[in-house]
């Protein structure tokens, strides 16, 4: 009944991505899955679900829930998508 689907694999019960049924059009993946060079990271998001007493580091900007930006830049891909880009 979730609207999350995660997905693990099945050797080592190792997270490597989550989806949603409904809504976003991205996948979130586990950064530690991937090998190589790697892009750096951008920012924090959701920070809000963060538990208590969890302190994050200021090394990235943080928000508590989408910033704008990101909203923009998502918006922008879903509009490339649209038009086969």
């Amino acid at each position: 009944t979730s609207a999350t689907n995660r997905i693990v694999s099945a050797c080592c019960n190792a997270p490597m991505f989550m989806n949603f049924d409904r809504g976003p059009h991205w996948v979130s993946v586990y950064r530690a899955r991937f090998q190589g060079e790697i892009p750096p990271l951008q920012l924090r998001i959701c920070t809000r679900s963060k538990p208590d007493g969890v302190v994050l580091p200021d090394d990235l900007p943080k928000y508590d829930g989408f910033p704008p930006s990101l909203i923009l830049r998502l918006l922008a891909a879903r509009v490339a998508m649209l038009l086969g880009r």
